[in-house]
């Protein structure tokens, strides 16, 4: 795994954690005891912080990408894989379980498998939510925006058309002749 992958395997790791501490025991109890409330938050501020991430990195690439698949794709590429989301939700499942009092332990069997199903589910989650932010963000950049168009127009001053005649030939080129009676 990359260093640029691990804030994201952090935060969809906490994500998955939480989720496979709900589904194990239920609303029971309350993951991390009296941290609950602020692994929620960082749980939250994660996601968020992820969302917006990579809303602007669609928008970065945006004019590069020809539709919207190819952008989710370049995306997914900075997503981490299974077995470092498995992996950073077992580190905040164990982190959580010591900030917690004790209490009625579940089969070592279930602990695991919940974590991988979580971590699935994170997974498969947040490559949907990539592809569609990319392809809302594709269509959003590539969309054709209409000028205003006003309410009123302009009138022309004429309402009647020039006859082409007048422009191109000249009438009267002399003046017209003078009448004898006029001479005198």
């Amino acid at each position: 795994m990359t260093l640029r992958k691990v804030p994201a395997a952090l935060a969809l790791g906490l994500l998955a954690s939480i989720l496979a501490h709900g589904g194990l025991y239920g609303g029971e109890h309350a993951m991390g005891g009296g941290y609950h409330a602020l692994l929620l938050q960082v749980a939250l501020a994660g996601g968020l912080g992820l969302l917006v991430f990579f809303g602007l990195l669609a928008a970065s690439g945006a004019n590069a990408a020809v539709n919207g698949s190819v952008l989710a794709a370049r995306l997914s590429e900075r997503l981490p894989g299974f077995g470092s989301l498995c992996l950073a939700a077992a580190a905040w499942y164990g982190v959580a379980e010591c900030l917690e009092p004790q209490h009625a332990a579940a089969s070592l069997l279930a602990v695991p498998l919940s974590l991988a199903a979580a971590a699935w589910l994170v997974s498969l989650l947040t490559r949907a939510v990539v592809a569609v932010l990319a392809g809302a963000v594709l269509a959003a950049w590539r969309a054709a925006f209409s000028p205003r168009t006003t309410a009123w127009f302009r009138r022309l001053h004429s309402l009647r058309p020039t006859r082409r005649i007048l422009w191109t030939r000249r009438r009267f080129a002399r003046p017209p002749p003078i009448g004898l009676d006029y001479c005198a």
